[in-house]
């Protein structure tokens, strides 16, 4: 159970520090401000952190999932699956407002 809860924190960290970069960096810049331009709806997506946190998660759970089950409570994969989505969320959010407040990333 440690090692599924170590997973999840490590899932997390990373799922936030991709969706940093994605909507904060100077690097992916160009290509949130080309987005933005030709759909809005999807560049305030590609400019929220916490909105871009959802589709990472996602994406991760659905490649790992089939190795590696993060969270088993109810074996049923759809519902098992949904939880760990949400719990991997919940984590990176914290783990993002705190490297924004370390490092004073605005937005």
């Amino acid at each position: 159970m440690a090692c599924k809860i170590f997973n999840l924190i490590m899932l997390a960290m990373c799922v936030s520090t991709i969706s940093l970069t994605i909507t904060k960096s100077k690097v992916f810049s160009p290509l949130r401000n080309w987005v933005i331009k030709r759909n809005e709806k999807l560049g305030s997506l590609l400019s929220c952190p916490y909105c871009m946190s959802h589709w990472v998660a996602t994406f991760y759970v659905i490649v790992l999932y089939i190795y590696s089950p993060m969270a088993m409570v109810t074996n049923i994969l759809f519902i098992d699956a949904t939880i760990t989505i949400f719990a991997i969320i919940s984590l990176a959010t914290i783990i993002t407002g705190i490297v924004r407040r370390a490092t004073s990333i605005s937005g």
